[in-house]
């Protein structure tokens, strides 16, 4: 693969995408958003790409169309989760001093 195409090497390229690979990971255990765990699997296929003949424009398209589909459904499950979110606190009922109650049906105490 020459620069022009892919612009650091594969040692580089190797640590980056582990250490990224390793947070999304680490945060979707964390945190349980699915878009966490799209990014980690995106970043590590992205190493894909060293795999094979590098003058292979079939392989290097596939690699790319499945990382645009992997950064599209990252984006949508994010805005989809953030407006689930902003509905949810919508929604909740608020008592007296204005303060949400649980979302797991118990009472709060003070």
């Amino acid at each position: 693969m020459d620069a022009s195409t892919f612009p650091i090497s594969l040692t580089y390229h190797l640590v980056f995408a582990l250490i990224a690979g390793i947070f999304f990971l680490v945060q979707f255990i964390r945190l349980r958003r699915p878009y966490q765990l799209l990014l980690a699997i995106g970043i590590l296929a992205s190493l894909l790409i060293h795999v094979g003949d590098p003058h292979n424009k079939v392989w290097f398209n596939t690699i790319g169309l499945f990382e645009l589909v992997i950064l599209v459904g990252a984006v949508v499950l994010s805005v989809a989760a953030r407006v689930k979110a902003k509905k949810a606190a919508k929604d909740a009922p608020e008592d007296a001093n204005g303060a949400a109650e649980p979302a797991d049906g118990t009472e709060k105490t003070e």
